[in-house]
Parts: structure tokens; sequence; C-alpha cells
């Protein structure tokens, strides 16, 4: 996927909530391993009420599990903005 793709994407989902270029960037972050991004993905996705597969669900817990308290908080604080 192009650069360009991608913010196309983030556009989607900023401007109309589009459920679909959401769950395509959170599963592009959790296969390129992008930690923090993937689980500030998933809090915006499961925010949206989208639906995730419950392996991304998995490997985003794995990384919250790994955060300090101080770290989770700023990007559950950035995922609600």
């Amino acid at each position: 996927m192009s650069r360009a793709g991608i913010r196309e994407m983030k556009r989607a989902v900023s401007r109309g909530g589009d459920g679909h270029a959401m769950l395509t960037l959170l599963l592009r972050s959790v296969r390129f391993g992008h930690r923090r991004l993937a689980l500030l993905r998933c809090l915006q996705a499961e925010r949206m009420g989208l639906q995730i597969d419950a392996e991304v669900l998995r490997y985003c817990q794995q990384v919250a599990d790994g955060m300090s308290p101080d770290e989770l908080a700023r990007l559950l604080a950035r995922a609600s903005a």
C-alpha cells in the first residue's frame, strides 16, 4: 500500500468514521509490528464499535501489558481525542 493510500484511509476514518479503513489500518499496523500505533488504532476502532479479531486484541493486550502506567494513560488520552 502506498503512502498516499494510507493517507487517504486516515482521512476517510477522521472525516467519515470509515470502519473498513480503520480496520485495514489496524491490521496493517499489527502486521508491521507497529506496537503503539496498533494499540492506538485498536482503541479507536473499539470506540467506533467495530468488531476486532481476537488475535488482534491479544496482540494489543500484550502491548498494553508491556507499557508503563503513564505511557498507557497518554495513549488512552490520545485515543479518545
